[in-house]
């Protein structure tokens, strides 16, 4: 074998190894870019039908409704679920029902929360009290 023919040959072992590395980093490519669609789609799935096991779409059913900090690590909690309301104690140690509200006093909370509601946001306040640019 000539200079010539070694060079040929060293020439194609080389350019076979980077084709195959090239191929390779965009395998890899492509396989993380596959991963991080699927990792979206699954979330956003999730997000609207729910979790197996528990009912309907996702934060529909269950609404905070109150909450006031009582401690370094507890909390009173009005939750709905559904069409009850209840008075949860939530400490670092687990979560307590403390009362279920009757349909009158749920009612009183559903308003104000409704109330609460209708009024606008800060940002709609800000909006519509600082002067536009011309």
């Amino acid at each position: 074998m000539g200079v010539p023919a070694q060079a040929f040959a060293l020439r194609q072992a080389f350019s076979r190894g980077v084709g195959g590395s090239v191929a390779s980093l965009v395998g890899m490519l492509l396989t993380t870019v596959a991963v991080l669609a699927l990792a979206y789609w699954v979330t956003r799935w999730i997000a609207q039908r729910g979790t197996p096991g528990l009912p309907g779409p996702a934060g529909q059913d269950l609404k905070v409704l109150w909450q006031v900090s009582l401690g370094k690590a507890e909390r009173l909690v009005l939750v709905r679920l559904d069409q009850r309301c209840l008075l949860l104690g939530v400490t670092s140690g687990g979560i307590s029902l403390l009362a279920e509200l009757t349909e009158e006093e749920a009612a009183k909370w559903l308003q104000k929360r409704e109330e609460i509601a209708r009024q606008p946001s800060f940002l709609e306040v800000l909006r519509d009290n600082l002067p536009k640019k011309k």
